[in-house]
């Protein structure tokens, strides 16, 4: 999106506005310059090499950091002057691939996702009734009553996108859903992912260091690595703009699963 785009974007049609986003770990510039601009039912996925800033991003956008300069707004609303667009937004964060044998079931976590500050508190009966909306949601309501730690990755990743999905979100956030997931499971969430949030006109950024399966289900990337190199229609990302991101040649990013797909160069760490 252009500037004259962005400057002519309905307020109504923006979920995420970003301008001039500068971040700094002491004297490390992790975040220069970055201006981004997510509309309404968008599937945007942020994609770049290791250590290029996509995490530090996310816990930007959700409070969890503060730049050194720039602005974030949500739903039209600035994150540093106001927190009513939590109530609008579902994060997944990254999690361990293995997780301790607490005695926690998964109807527990997500209903923590509930939980919220500023959301009127449900009754126990509304409670109930929503998570069990939300475990439906996402194919797993076999799963309630089971603890987290008997669950496989996929099973687990669920969870944490049903605990996201709790809270009714209209913008959904997700930082490496499939780490620990088997690649049929991946396909299984991304899939699933792709047609929910069409049917129920979810806007999605999704962090991914593997471009070759998330291209061909967004309708956009944007790609980060210090600054933003790129964002637009997959279709239109180039070996050219590969090569100048992740320093590597482009069959080395979009590649089989028989390949390892972690691609490292000399970059900075989230």
């Amino acid at each position: 999106m252009n500037l004259y785009e962005i400057n002519n974007l309905n307020s109504s049609d923006s979920v995420i506005s970003i301008e001039n986003l500068t971040f700094r770990y002491g004297s490390q510039t992790i975040l220069e310059n970055i201006s981004l601009e997510v509309v309404r039912g968008e599937f945007v996925g942020l994609i770049g090499p290791n250590g290029g800033g996509k995490t530090t991003l996310l816990k930007l956008l959700i409070g969890l950091e503060k730049p050194q300069s720039g602005t974030i707004s949500i739903f039209g609303e600035r994150t540093d002057l106001s927190n009513e667009w939590r109530l609008r937004v579902g994060v997944v964060p990254q999690f361990q691939a293995e997780i301790p044998r607490f005695p926690v079931l998964a109807r527990d976590v997500v209903e923590m996702g509930l939980f919220v500050r500023g959301r009127t508190a449900l009754s126990k009966q509304e409670r109930e009734a929503r998570v069990a909306e939300s475990f439906e949601m996402v194919g797993a309501s076999s799963s309630a009553n089971k603890p987290m730690w008997e669950l496989s990755g996929g099973q687990r990743q669920r969870i944490f996108i049903a605990r996201a999905l709790a809270g009714k979100p209209e913008l959904l956030l997700l930082d490496e859903p499939t780490v620990g997931v088997d690649s049929h499971g991946q396909d299984l969430l991304y899939t699933w992912i792709r047609s929910w949030r069409k049917e129920h006109d979810l806007t999605v950024m999704l962090i991914s260091h593997d471009v070759g399966v998330i291209a061909p289900i967004c309708d956009k990337l944007a790609c980060l690595n210090i600054q933003l190199h790129f964002h637009d229609k997959p279709d239109k990302f180039t070996g050219e703009t590969v090569e100048k991101v992740y320093g590597c040649p482009a069959e080395l990013v979009f590649h089989s699963r028989a390949i390892p797909h972690r691609v490292v160069g000399e970059h900075h760490h989230d």
